[in-house]
């Protein structure tokens, strides 16, 4: 579990890797977030998105990291996770946050409805001004 997790929006893999020591800064569109597991995160709702085999999205690795500087990363979001979550309003983001929430509580783990309606929502948000600019969505982990 990392402490925290900002997902930020940037023209590239570059500007993406520069944030790995301070964390994105206010020139990047950003959502913070903390204490949940990014990589299975990130694995289970491009599972449920892309209607994709869980075990065989875990094999695969999950996120591709593009910084990493003594514990810290910069994580891209999958530009196919980018585009579904971009895609998710309405049924579609309401039925993905109820999906998550019961995958996560068969783990064992409680997830507030309402965080998980606010994360989701940001998330949606931030891949639409990703995809709308021509950018990528990353995650920094600290």
């Amino acid at each position: 579990m990392s402490s925290i997790i900002e997902f930020f929006v940037a023209p590239d893999d570059g500007v993406a890797a520069s944030v790995v020591r301070g964390g994105p800064g206010e020139d990047l569109k950003q959502a913070t977030y903390g204490n949940f597991d990014v990589w299975t995160t990130l694995v289970e709702w491009e599972s449920i998105l892309l209607e994709r085999d869980l075990d065989e999205l875990i094999d695969t690795g999950g996120p591709e990291v593009v910084g990493h500087d003594d514990g810290t990363l910069v994580l891209l979001v999958p530009p196919q996770l980018t585009a579904a979550l971009a895609d998710a309003k309405g049924d579609r983001l309401a039925g993905l946050v109820e999906r998550w929430i019961a995958l996560r509580a068969e783990d064992g783990e409680d997830i507030e409805d309402e965080l998980a309606h606010d994360l989701l929502g940001e998330m949606a948000w931030l891949a639409a001004d990703a995809e709308r600019t021509k950018s990528s969505l990353y995650c920094w982990v600290c």
